[in-house]
């Protein structure tokens, strides 16, 4: 799925195959795997839902972050817009959620995705919706790009947020401990003689060196790190 070069790992969305699947209820809705967790203990999956589409309350031993890529999906009461997120404990029933208008999302998913039909929430209190727009940029690690943080806790290792690059910006050689991910949504990426475009991946892998990767007409990035 991912191809190597210059110590970047990337994966065209282009090239990846939809996988059709009808989930517990019988809803259908198809999705792209960019990869099952296999390799860094970390599922991450685009998924498209049909006009109208409702998922019900469920519940799965795993632990989500789902972050809405266009559309909108509408829970508890709030319409959660692009760049929301939906964090999911595992173990913990959270929904329903509907998806009038359709809906694209991606899932960051630790641990296993089965999902079981549940009718009542749950008395824990780790699930949680975010929106975005309540959050305040600051500058990145990077000159030239700030960053939000959508998730820092509640997920295990994973921290996940948003990047806003200038153009120009340029994400530096550098060596890296952990995994990082980055996931286009807007704009683009230069990296080892590629271009990365919308919902395009750029995996930065741990104990490795990476090249130089750049945004020559600035870019908005989803960024997912594994600690």
């Amino acid at each position: 799925m991912f191809v190597r070069k210059d110590g970047f790992e990337i994966a065209h969305f282009d090239d990846i195959a939809w996988t059709h699947r009808v989930r517990f209820d019988g809803m259908k809705s198809r999705a792209r795997i960019y990869t099952d967790g296999s390799d860094y203990g970390l599922r991450m999956t685009l998924v498209d839902f049909p006009v109208g589409s409702v998922e019900p309350r469920h519940v799965h031993p795993g632990t989500h972050a789902t972050t809405v890529l266009k559309n909108r999906a509408l829970v508890d009461g709030l319409t959660l817009k692009p760049f929301d997120v939906i964090l999911g404990p595992g173990n913990e029933p959270h929904g329903p959620l509907e998806y009038p208008d359709g809906c694209n999302l991606i899932s960051c998913f630790q641990g296993s995705n089965d999902h079981s039909a549940v009718t009542e929430l749950s008395t824990e209190k780790n699930y949680r919706l975010v929106q975005a727009e309540n959050l305040p940029w600051a500058a990145g690690a990077h000159e030239g790009i700030d960053e939000k943080i959508l998730i820092d806790h509640g997920a295990g290792r994973l921290l996940l947020q948003v990047w806003r690059c200038a153009p120009g910006a340029v994400l530096e050689a550098a060596a890296r401990d952990t995994l990082q991910a980055l996931l286009v949504v807007e704009g683009w990426i230069e990296a080892a003689d590629d271009q990365l475009t919308t919902w395009d991946m750029l995996r930065l892998p741990p104990a490795g060196q990476h090249g130089v990767a750049r945004f020559p007409q600035g870019a908005t990035l989803l960024a997912v790190t594994m600690r």
